[in-house]
């Protein structure tokens, strides 16, 4: 004799139920409550200091928030595997220093700052305008691929 198994109707139903709840929990743990994610805004310290993160296809924070007339210094950490930059256009500035890695520079009196792989640069400046300006990197696609963000001076 061959034992017949009987399923009820709803057997499936649940199992079904109980792994889309599995799966929008661990979905729900881990979009935007992530403690490893950085803040999407950065906001330079008292001393005028603030880490920008460059990588493959973006930066971190995506919004920088400074103060007019205030100095601040800007260090490009560089996490990516090629090299990337940092441009500022539109605001009108004092440029102070820009210490750049790798083989790129900027202008004379241009808001940027260059970091080979792995490697940091620093660009310090007193922003003389308020207003939202746009900050990219200018290399080749980068800034199409995602390497662009927004700097608000208050």
């Amino acid at each position: 004799m061959v034992a017949r198994r009987i399923y009820h109707p709803f057997v499936h139903l649940f199992i079904v139920g109980t792994l889309l709840a599995i799966a929008l929990l661990v979905a729900a743990c881990t979009a935007n409550g992530d403690p490893r994610q950085p803040p999407a805004t950065g906001v330079a310290s008292a001393n005028g200091a603030l880490t920008v993160r460059a990588f493959e296809w973006g930066f971190e924070p995506e919004t920088i928030v400074l103060q007019r007339d205030e100095e601040v210094r800007i260090v490009l950490d560089n996490d990516g595997e090629i090299l990337h930059n940092l441009k500022i256009d539109g605001l009108e500035a004092e440029l102070i220093e820009s210490r750049s890695t790798g083989p790129l520079t900027g202008d004379e009196d241009q808001l940027f700052v260059g970091a080979d792989d792995g490697q940091q640069g620093t660009l310090i400046f007193v922003p003389q305008q308020s207003g939202e300006f746009t900050f990219y990197c200018t290399l080749e696609r980068h800034r199409q691929l995602g390497m662009e963000g927004t700097l608000i001076v208050e």
